[in-house]
């Protein structure tokens, strides 16, 4: 696993002006371009609102350090995160379970990570080290969502902002949510029920909008129409990317507005377009209270951690595991070559395998501790022929 690598940038582990550089400065072609002229045609990116991580396999002529440069914008303001190996699976799996996310628990991340993968295949990125590393990150992840109640079902970023929205609404009137995909159903799901609220879905697919205002009994608009003539709102939930659409101009017209959620990275509302008594709250603004309430749930990610911790010694064994089979196999028939025609073949066997527990256990635990290619330094220091280390550096 010394090839799996992981670079990027999340809103804890940079702030929202990095993440906003990250996801323009690298589209999905751009940096399939930039990792193809590195030599790097495995990898899969995982990108949210949350995070821009690309987790990768590294050929062994090229380094951690020259991928992190290319992966880093001209004008970036700090560098990326890089992690090697099992650093970079234990990220994978703290991610994909949700104990990196702005909001602990969220729901979203989990999904998001296995289409990050599904993508990789079906574009031909695949590998058996990537597949290894978002199958065990799953797996764990699953296994934590089992046993430590984070949060409630349907947990998302805009439930951070849900009592702000709530106090908004508290005599009644009506919330927009722009956006009909996945962050925007959340939004959506989380204020249907606010009494005395009418919802309203816009979306530039109208049937999408049409769609998921059925499902909650809410209207729906195309963007198109909204644009031109906007209802008066108290709250406006956006969950979609309307950078160029949602300028001072549009925002004044609507009637009533109190609050806007920008639940967007980039952002999609400049600050400086929103008029005088609204407020707006996005990403960089909800960080305090998902530090709040990752305080408040420190004891259960502690019992996460330990889970997560636990579940990757078993997996990282059972991979080294994997690939040393053929070198432990090698190191007997080794053995078994210097006794055979001396003994009867059971015997020799036997006493193939007892002469060779003692370098095995060795080499495994130099493999648990240092990796496989340490694991192959050591066969290849003991004298045993070269083909014996061979098998452990093709899976290193």
């Amino acid at each position: 696993m010394d090839g799996l690598s992981l670079i990027g940038v999340s809103h804890r582990r940079g702030g929202l002006t990095a993440l906003e550089a990250w996801h323009e400065a690298f589209p999905p072609t751009s940096l399939a371009e930039r990792l193809c002229r590195a030599g790097v045609h495995a990898w899969a990116l995982v990108a949210t609102c949350n995070r821009w991580d690309v987790v990768l396999v590294r050929p062994p002529s090229v380094s951690l350090e020259r991928v992190r440069r290319i992966l880093t914008p001209a004008s970036a303001c700090c560098r990326p995160y890089a992690y090697d190996g099992e650093a970079a699976l234990e990220h994978l799996a703290r991610v994909a379970a949700s104990l990196e996310s702005l909001n602990p628990g969220e729901d979203q991340i989990m999904r998001q990570v296995r289409d990050a993968y599904a993508s990789a295949r079906a574009a031909g990125r695949g590998h058996a080290e990537l597949a290894f590393a978002f199958d065990t990150a799953l797996r764990l992840a699953k296994r934590v969502r089992r046993e430590v109640a984070l949060a409630p079902l349907n947990t998302s970023l805009f439930s951070l902002a849900r009592g702000d929205a709530e106090a908004s609404l508290a005599s009644g009137g009506t919330a927009v949510v722009l956006g009909a995909g996945e962050i925007g159903a959340l939004a959506a799901r989380s204020l249907v029920g606010l009494h005395g609220v009418e919802l309203t879905i816009v979306n530039r697919d109208a049937e999408r909008a049409a769609s998921l205002a059925a499902q909650l009994g809410a209207v729906h608009r195309p963007l198109a129409a909204f644009v031109e003539a906007p209802n008066p709102a108290r709250v406006l939930v956006v969950a979609a990317p309307l950078r160029n659409v949602l300028d001072a101009a549009l925002l004044a017209r609507i009637d009533g507005l109190r609050l806007v959620v920008d639940l967007g990275v980039p952002r999609s509302v400049d600050a400086i377009a929103v008029p005088d008594g609204v407020r707006l709250l996005d990403v960089a603004s909800l960080e305090q209270a998902g530090a709040a309430r990752r305080s408040a749930l420190s004891d259960r990610l502690a019992v996460a951690d330990r889970l997560l911790r636990e579940g990757l010694d078993e997996a990282v064994g059972a991979w080294n595991e994997r690939l040393l089979a053929p070198a432990i196999r090698a190191l007997v028939d080794h053995y078994l070559a210097l006794v055979g025609d001396a003994l009867p073949p059971r015997d020799a066997e036997r006493l193939a395998r007892a002469v060779a527990r003692v370098p095995i256990k060795g080499l495994r635990a130099v493999a648990r501790e240092h990796g496989l290619a340490a694991a192959a330094t050591f066969l290849s220091e003991t004298g045993l022929p070269p083909s014996v280390s061979d098998e452990v550096r093709r899976g290193a």
